[in-house]
């Protein structure tokens, strides 16, 4: 069964953006270029995405893969099995590529801030998930701030990946893992992590 036109033409416009972010960064990516290189109508373009935040909003999330957060069953483990999701489908991928254009933009484009606090505040939501489940396990203490949290465990994997550029090893990410349990441990001694 062929693909209806407006899914052939919605992958070729987020295959543009794509290219196009790669190549010189989110500020290249206007409506025009998006046309130009996709070769779908302008007016196509905007049918789908009203402007151009939308338009790389949509193509960010685009390369993110959806997937449950894990469970099973402790917080060691939910984290090494997510950091594997993460890295095989959005980190090693072409989110890889994307994620630090628009990181790089957001800092002097308010357009792009938005977009990134977009997806941080989404992407934020499967470990927020895990985290609910081990503080109700019992695995650290109630008290301790769930953003904080977020920031010992997520803040090394992002540094190393989108702000120094580096490939992440599982021998890395595991290490994370255990300086961060490590840390909540310290926080909550009478807890395990």
């Amino acid at each position: 069964m062929p693909r209806p036109r407006s899914d052939i033409a919605r992958r070729k416009v987020i295959a543009a953006v794509t290219d196009i972010m790669v190549e010189r960064g989110a500020g290249g990516v206007t409506i025009d270029a998006v046309a130009a290189r996709s070769g779908v109508a302008k007016t196509t373009i905007y049918r789908h995405w009203p402007d151009r935040a939308a338009l790389v909003l949509d193509t960010a999330r685009s390369h993110f893969a959806d997937f449950d957060s894990p469970d099973t069953g402790s917080l060691r483990g939910d984290l090494r099995t997510y950091f594997g999701l993460v890295d095989d489908h959005t980190l090693s991928g072409e989110a890889g590529n994307v994620m630090p254009m628009v990181l790089e933009a957001s800092n002097r484009d308010p357009e792009m801030a938005g977009i990134l606090d977009a997806i941080s505040t989404e992407r934020a939501r499967d470990l927020e998930a895990i985290l609910d489940r081990a503080r109700e396990r019992g695995e650290f203490a109630s008290e301790l701030d769930s953003d904080q949290l977020l920031g010992v465990i997520v803040g090394p994997v992002v540094f190393h990946k989108l702000v120094r550029r580096r490939p992440l090893s599982p021998s890395y990410v595991e290490a994370c893992i255990e300086v961060a349990l490590a840390g909540i441990a310290a926080l909550a001694p009478d807890s395990p992590a």
